[in-house]
């Protein structure tokens, strides 16, 4: 099954797979974001970005254009069901405010979030997926409204889980926002600014405000965060293109070559010659 809507004057477009049209709707929606929901009861295995992620049955997994999606040939059929929208037919970044996924599901410090469905929400999200099969196929003069609502409800449903399950709920909602926040800002700035100082001017923050709230999440520091976006990006042109390490290191910032290789060795444990030979034969 693979049902679409497109607008081709923005090259806007939504997509709904599953089934023996799965991966072909995955190749061909290589720059939209990404719902990995995996309905059945086996386990599906996927690598993102190089890293090997088992989806268990009932979960679910959101993923950015930026990331590098492998799907292992031998999973045939897979009953994992694929939604991806494109910025053109719905923008993260421009409705922030009503989804407030924006550095939580995508483009946040956790690039691979999974959300675990019990049968309340696989229900929900089930008898929201029926709709929207049915609005694919309904071609009137509000379809598209309609379809960009039921995406939006979708996304909602999925950040009020991702809330629960991925954030220390004891936070509050202030200082949630102020993570998600410097996540996105990470995103967009990781190439030229790689102090926290400097995120800290951008939110008017205080570089110890930023770091006492990520303590209290208990996970990354904001200094670890953007030093992984930077590694992880340097992975990435690595293994999928044919730049030198000296290009990497000038397109991701770095002055010298010495300074960029000698912080991808320390992040990764490996020269950046080495990890590209050991790794590349990894990739399907």
């Amino acid at each position: 099954m693979h049902k679409y809507f497109e607008i081709a004057s923005v090259e806007g477009s939504f997509h709904l797979a599953d089934g023996i049209d799965f991966e072909n709707t995955l190749k061909q929606t290589e720059n939209h974001l990404k719902f990995f929901w995996n309905y059945g009861g086996t386990p599906m295995q996927l690598r993102v970005d190089q890293q090997l992620i088992t989806l268990e049955s009932n979960t679910l997994l959101s993923c950015t254009y930026l990331q590098k999606i492998e799907i292992f040939k031998e999973q045939v059929h897979p009953e994992v069901l694929l939604l991806a929208f494109s910025r053109g037919f719905y923008c993260i970044h421009t409705y922030d405010s009503e989804v407030s996924c924006n550095g939580l599901l995508f483009f946040g410090s956790n690039y691979t979030p999974i959300i675990v469905l019990d049968e309340a929400e696989g229900g929900r999200l089930r008898t929201l997926a029926s709709v929207l099969m049915e609005e694919f196929d309904t071609r009137d003069q509000n379809q598209e409204e309609m379809l960009r609502l039921l995406l939006k409800r979708f996304i909602i449903r999925v950040t009020r889980l991702a809330r629960k399950q991925l954030v220390n709920r004891k936070l509050p909602e202030k200082e949630l926002e102020l993570i998600r926040q410097f996540n996105v800002l990470v995103e967009e700035h990781f190439k030229e600014l790689k102090q926290v100082v400097d995120y800290a001017d951008l939110m008017h923050r205080s570089p110890k405000t930023i770091a006492n709230i990520f303590s209290q999440q208990g996970e990354k520091s904001p200094l670890e965060i953007i030093h992984d976006r930077l590694a992880l990006e340097a992975k990435r042109l690595l293994l999928y293109t044919d730049k030198s390490s000296k290009e990497i290191g000038w397109e991701l910032g770095f002055e010298e070559p010495s300074q960029f290789n000698r912080f991808f060795k320390k992040q990764t444990g490996l020269p950046p010659k080495e990890f590209r030979d050991q790794f590349s034969s990894y990739i399907f």
